[in-house]
């Protein structure tokens, strides 16, 4: 109760401190009436110590000021500080925030970017890398931009997503009953329910409390966010199938983007790729250290052999039956994606 009361204050504080932030955010002097160029605001609602937000830290925010010879000052907004990722979806287009990093809430209103949910696409983490940074990262964002107000930028890591339980799995059959929360999306869903499971469709912040009452067995999440939301504590099983590989996209609003020169608009596009050059590097780096950490505390994490990931593989297919009935472009679109070598 005590936990709940917590995370609902801290929501409440967030919202608050979110547009108080957004209704001060014209300002670009200093308390000493000096110009430190124009505001370029970067929301997030990642936490401080994910890889997108320390690549925006560590490249995006000194590498636009410097080449820009301080003509712009980005600040970044993490935790939600100016609100959810469908919020600042929308402050991006229309042009409240100038920048922002988010999952891919869009997918509804553009299709194309449903891809990265699409199971089993990826033979691995550095396959995924190769395939948004790549040529068929670049034409599903020029799919985006023709549909949107929004200047795409880049591709960074959400993470590769597996499943944990409070119950052994060792193979697909040990998916089949289990209660599994899974986000309000229709593949996600499908999926589970493809695998033999039940899904429960849940908001994260109630999925600590479900897997500690047993309202659910498991989840499917990235090993950093099973760690930094400490369901370690609740759950003892660990299913690394990777069966996602998600995708976090900087972006920028096309008002806020037609503003700026040709050289702006270059140095921010080149930056812009440094940074997800490097949030991919610090993801894939903190793999193993997750993992280690997550053993280090009694869980057990089994890796499907190629043989068990082939099985669910052909499990998932009602998957891929629903999203080519649903998308006349999907079939091609995966096609191309094992395609990358």
């Amino acid at each position: 109760m005590k936990r709940k009361f917590r995370k609902t204050s801290a929501r409440i504080i967030a919202v608050g401190l979110g547009l108080s932030l957004l209704a001060g955010c014209s300002s670009t002097e200093t308390s000493a009436g000096q110009d430190k160029g124009i505001l370029v605001k970067v929301g997030t609602t990642l936490s401080p110590a994910n890889p997108v937000n320390v690549a925006l830290r560590e490249v995006f925010e000194p590498e636009i000021e410097k080449r820009t010879n301080g003509k712009f000052n980005v600040e970044i907004y993490d935790s939600g500080q100016l609100g959810g990722e469908k919020q600042l979806y929308d402050f991006t287009r229309s042009g409240i925030v100038e920048a922002t990093a988010i999952g891919t809430v869009m997918w509804s209103e553009v299709p194309m970017m449903a891809t990265p949910d699409f199971p089993f696409i990826f033979r691995d983490v550095a396959h995924a890398r190769r395939v948004y940074q790549g040529e068929v990262g670049d034409y599903i964002a020029k799919n985006f931009e023709e549909q949107e107000p929004i200047k795409f930028l880049a591709w960074n890591p959400n993470g590769a997503r597996v499943f944990s339980s409070s119950k052994p799995i060792e193979s697909v059959e040990d998916l089949k009953g289990q209660k599994m929360r899974m986000p309000n999306n229709p593949i996600h869903v499908k999926l589970a329910e493809s695998l033999g499971g039940n899904a429960v469709i849940m908001d994260l912040g109630e999925v600590f409390t479900a897997l500690e009452q047993g309202v659910v067995d498991g989840q499917d999440n990235p090993l950093s966010t099973f760690r930094q939301e400490g369901w370690y504590e609740v759950q003892d099983y660990i299913y690394e199938t990777n069966h996602m590989v998600s995708s976090n996209q900087l972006m920028m609003s096309k008002e806020f983007w037609e503003t700026l020169t040709e050289d702006e608009q270059k140095i921010f596009e080149e930056v812009g790729f440094d940074t997800s050059n490097r949030s991919w590097d610090i993801y894939e780096a903190s793999i193993e250290e997750d993992r280690k950490f997550l053993q280090e505390q009694g869980i057990v994490v089994k890796t499907p052999t190629e043989e068990e990931r082939q099985k669910l593989v052909e499990k998932a297919q009602p998957v891929y039956d629903m999203l080519y009935e649903k998308y006349d472009w999907a079939e091609d679109m995966i096609k191309r994606i094992k395609e990358v070598e």
